[in-house]
């Protein structure tokens, strides 16, 4: 009996040190994923969730001290049992309700050193350009931090009178002007705006979309002008990003003069993450045939083409090590170019995981690292899990690639489907992140693709050769800039493939479906189905 109960002790014991983080990401992601759907008062009890967490953390110690205790009396194992299985629950409490403490956290105050205070008030203001300028057709949108406001009504933004203004105030807001003239990064501005609540519109909950970003006011079309003087400098990392938005600059124009339209919004798009020059028509058949993705700077779009890069360079005979090295330079560089945002950064560190999991050839061995990577995500902004579609797409796209991409793997040998040159691969991998994206997808736009697998591997092999036409382009372009539209040619050409291609795919019958609505059940049953599936698969693996 003693050497049984020790051995129960252990083997639980061993449980909570493997799967001690797994089960406390998933607890954790779980207790922010149900905050962003309850009432507001209700969360805002920080106190609360933040005593019952410390309950829990108080009863995680007794319990383990007490099966620790168990185990060494030798007691009967049922009772260590019983106690290892109220740990690993009282556990699991303890990180639903650290999830639900940390979202409450994150709520915003409406207090006066705060500017959402002052939404509804016409006020003067000093900021900052905190993020590249958003230009569209006719406007720009700019991501302004607040360094001081005045709440008294001014003639003029040049009137200046320090000792009204009230300097602890902060927080962002979105504004909206004219395109001219223009502003960067960085730039130091005064503005005299109506400041406004962001609202929802057509089904769109813009409010719930900014506050991601923590934006709780906007201004439409303010009176704005240059800042006349500094408030407080500049640092190293507004200097680099400086830099590379103009280099940014540099590339946009060299594409712009090479090549035409649509291939030019196309290539802002994929290469440098411009996704307003895009045309609506195109939008729409992009999305008919499944590949909108390849538009947005996403996980699911940055992990698929890691991957996608990383097993054409394997199935070209490159060893694996120096295949990931090509891998990782292709994802490093690719998010430089489009400027480095937070959002890329997250998908690149998505994509990062995928890599890193090929390269050891364990990419069924990823899950665990995933959801450890969500929770820290959601830790820093537990707002992404409910109201950032790429942030969902990425965490799906990734955790199909981890656990369906071995089943589809497995049904291709067994239907004998050849390789080909990583091929085969390539497919199976998108397949996999599409498997689990669909519901987002068609829930969020309405649109069911009969055709993406197919219009996927049709379009994704094309895209290391689009990367480097694009960099041998951008690199003559600046040595002989007057033959531009010659270096550029190779890049219009593949563009000129893909547009075409999904056309002719788009006009099949049958090819696509729109979906009004789509009940929120339903999507849960396909994801329990989806769960069955992969247990039963790993069931008969073992």
């Amino acid at each position: 009996m003693k050497i049984l109960s020790r051995f129960c002790y252990n083997t639980i014991m061993e449980m909570t040190k493997s799967k001690i983080f797994l089960i406390g990401c998933l607890a954790f992601i779980i207790g922010a994923g149900l905050a962003a759907f309850l009432p507001e008062r209700i969360v805002r009890l920080e106190l609360f969730w933040f005593s019952l967490a410390a309950g829990c953390l108080a009863a995680v110690i007794l319990s383990w001290l007490g099966c620790r205790d168990i185990a060494r009396r030798d007691e009967a194992m049922p009772r260590l049992y019983d106690g290892g299985r109220r740990t690993v629950l009282l556990l699991f409490c303890l990180c639903f309700f650290l999830g639900l403490w940390r979202y409450a956290l994150s709520l915003p105050e409406n207090s006066p050193d705060k500017i959402r205070y002052y939404n509804g008030r016409t006020v003067f203001v000093a900021g900052t350009i905190i993020n590249e300028p958003d230009k569209r057709i006719g406007s720009q949108k700019l991501e302004i931090n607040v360094n001081s406001v005045d709440s008294a009504d001014k003639d003029a933004p040049a009137r200046d009178t320090p000792a009204r203004r009230l300097y602890g105030v902060s927080g962002k807001i979105l504004v909206t002007t004219d395109l001219y003239p223009e502003y960067s990064y960085g730039d130091e501005i005064e503005m005299i705006c109506n400041l406004e609540v962001p609202e929802e519109f057509k089904g769109f909950a813009y409010d719930r979309y900014l506050a991601r970003h923590d934006i709780y006011s906007v201004c439409y079309y303010p009176r704005l002008r240059s800042a006349s003087r500094s408030f407080g400098g500049q640092d190293s990392q507004v200097l680099i990003y400086k830099k590379i938005f103009a280099f940014k600059d540099e590339l946009r124009g060299l594409v712009n003069n090479g090549l035409p339209e649509p291939a030019a919004g196309l290539t802002r798009a994929i290469m440098l993450g411009d996704m307003r020059g895009i045309p609506d028509d195109l939008r729409v058949i992009f999305s008919q045939v499944g590949i909108s993705h390849i538009m947005s700077i996403s996980g699911s779009h940055i992990s698929i083409l890691s991957a996608m890069a990383m097993a054409i360079l394997f199935g070209l005979g490159l060893k694996r090590r120096y295949a990931f090295y090509g891998a990782v330079f292709f994802l490093f560089a690719y998010i430089i170019l489009v400027g480095a945002p937070a959002s890329a950064l997250r998908s690149g560190f998505m994509g990062f995981l995928v890599l890193w999991a090929l390269n050891l050839g364990r990419l069924n061995k990823l899950t665990n690292s995933l959801v450890l990577a969500a929770a820290i995500m959601l830790l820093i902004n537990p707002r992404l899990l409910r109201d950032d579609i790429g942030f969902q797409l990425s965490f799906l796209a990734v955790l199909g690639m981890s656990e369906i991409n071995p089943l589809l793997e497995s049904l291709s040998e067994r239907l004998k489907i050849p390789e080909f040159k990583g091929m085969r691969a390539v497919f199976n991998m998108t397949l996999a992140a599409e498997a689990l994206t669909l519901p987002i997808i068609v829930y969020n736009f309405g649109i069911l693709s009969v055709v993406a697998p197919i219009a996927n591997l049709l379009v994704l092999w094309t895209f290391p050769l689009l990367m480097a036409a694009c960099l041998a382009g951008w690199a003559l372009g600046f040595i002989f800039p007057g033959l531009v539209v010659l270096w550029f040619f190779p890049v219009g050409l593949i563009f000129k493939y893909i547009i075409v291609l999904s056309r002719l795919l788009s006009k099949i019958p049958g090819v696509y479906f729109t979906i009004d609505y789509l009940w929120s059940g339903w999507a849960l049953l396909y994801f329990l189905a989806i769960i069955i599936l992969i247990v039963k698969y790993r069931k008969k693996t073992r």
